[in-house]
């Protein structure tokens, strides 16, 4: 194990500030129980660090010790129908590695930069294909973790109230040093497009969520258009690329949030810059309406890395999800909402909104689509200035709402949001976590103000 003094603190281009008075590096899980069985040695809070891109506080340790767990990346086990990890592997990395054999997860994630370690513990939400399964963590069978104390434990799905409880943990209530997942064979997907007015959108939406298959939407409202992509598993097996596909892939990575970044710095007239936007929005509508339809990929195709450093991503989100039965009132109220503080702030979010349809998911705890079907919504920024104090009146307007807000996405987030969506069962949780670290060991303070 390796350790080194903290750097000076410092924000990502996500304005999250890190603070650790120590960083250690794990090279082994008997490692991870020493640094937690040692609280004068290693400071509390002891919080773990994968990848380092949460969209909140989560994962920060102020005046404590930051344990990065990159070092702990081995794929230890494949089996026909589940696969063992250790935490610091990438999500990248395992699915690219499943691919080669033929294997893939159950849901493949958009970003592969997250860790298995972090995907087990927390609410990742992923467009979904069937109820049970709307989020990564669902794919977890097993884990093995060290208590705050310093003790090993294996929990599997045998003990599901407790892995319910433990796959939204977010290390509250152990670091999580191994990871078995489901897999199954691979299989090649469709993707089409239909591009909607709001109110087509709003007409045609119980058709669009009553047809089978995978749905994100891309909402662009001040252009009134709704972007409809459907993924369906493709039986005949004929995987085909477009070269638009393509091209348009390499402009959602890498093209349009450099250029949102841009836009903010060079064009300083809000008119100009909301015109340019809006100009931009439709071109990329109007590319996936006459480029996309009918393509054929495997899942592992579809998944992107970021930078290795956060800064660089240039794009940044926060995520609300909301009920599927009230979703294009939800989403009218968005736009007219989004409209309304352009025109008292001259401020609009610089990248295409995003969301995805989450299936009924009750096996996590504070899963978003806990009490049934739910689609999010994703306001999206390559990090320009106004965003932040935009959040602030979104999460007001979408916990109005009845929205259910994720710790680790949802950016601005209050302990009046939190116990609004989620009630009795933050109060639950709050209460488990008291009694198994009493000391605090693992605590934060974002989780202080917004659980505790």
């Amino acid at each position: 194990m390796s350790i080194k003094e903290s750097r000076p603190h410092r924000a990502d281009q996500n304005t999250v500030q890190r603070r650790p008075r120590l960083i250690v590096r794990p090279k082994r899980y008997e490692d991870v129980a020493a640094i937690l069985a040692k609280p004068k040695s290693f400071p509390s809070p002891v919080r773990a660090v994968g990848a380092d891109y949460s969209q909140t506080r989560c994962a920060t340790s102020d005046a404590g010790t930051s344990m990065h767990t990159g070092a702990l990346d081995r794929i230890l086990e494949f089996e026909s129908a589940s696969v063992r990890v250790q935490a610091g592997v990438t999500m990248g990395t395992l699915v690219r590695t499943l691919a080669e054999r033929g294997l893939e997860l159950p849901l493949t994630p958009e970003i592969g930069n997250m860790t298995v370690g972090a995907a087990a513990v927390s609410t990742l939400p992923q467009s979904s294909y069937q109820d049970g399964l709307a989020q990564i963590a669902s794919c977890v069978t097993e884990l093995r973790l060290i208590t705050p104390q310093g003790r090993q434990i294996t929990v599997t799905e045998r003990d599901r109230e407790l892995m319910r409880v433990l796959r939204s943990s977010h290390g509250l209530l152990g670091v999580v040093h191994e990871v078995v997942l489901r897999v199954q064979t691979m299989r090649a997907v469709k993707i089409d497009y239909r591009a909607y007015s709001l109110a087509e959108f709003a007409a045609r939406f119980r058709r669009i969520v009553g047809a089978p298959g995978a749905l994100r939407f891309h909402v662009a409202p001040f252009s009134d258009r709704v972007t409809v992509e459907r993924r369906v598993p493709d039986e005949e097996e004929a995987v085909t690329r477009s070269g638009i596909w393509q091209i348009r892939n390499s402009v959602m990575r890498n093209v349009l949030p450099a250029f949102g970044t841009s836009v903010g710095a060079v064009l300083a007239t809000p008119g100009l810059r909301s015109a340019v936007l809006t100009g931009v929005h439709r071109a990329l509508n109007a590319t996936q309406g006459r480029g996309e339809r009918g393509v054929v990929l495997h899942a592992h195709e579809w998944m992107r890395d970021l930078p290795a450093e956060a800064w660089k991503a240039r794009h940044t989100y926060s995520l609300w999800a909301f009920p599927q039965g009230n979703f294009p009132e939800v989403l009218a109220s968005y736009a007219a909402f989004s409209r309304a503080y352009y025109k008292q702030y001259r401020y609009r979010c610089n990248l295409v909104t995003t969301a995805s349809r989450l299936h009924r998911d009750r096996s996590a705890l504070f899963s978003p689509s806990y009490g049934g079907e739910m689609v999010t919504l994703e306001p999206s920024s390559p990090g320009e200035q106004g965003f932040e104090d935009f959040l602030i009146d979104f999460n007001d307007f979408a916990s109005a709402q009845g929205g259910v807000p994720t710790f680790n996405q949802t950016r601005a987030l209050t302990r009046e949001h939190v116990a609004k969506a989620f009630g009795e069962r933050a109060r639950l949780f709050s209460a488990l976590r008291r009694r198994t670290d009493p000391l605090n060991r693992l605590r934060n303070s974002y989780f202080a103000q917004i659980l505790d």
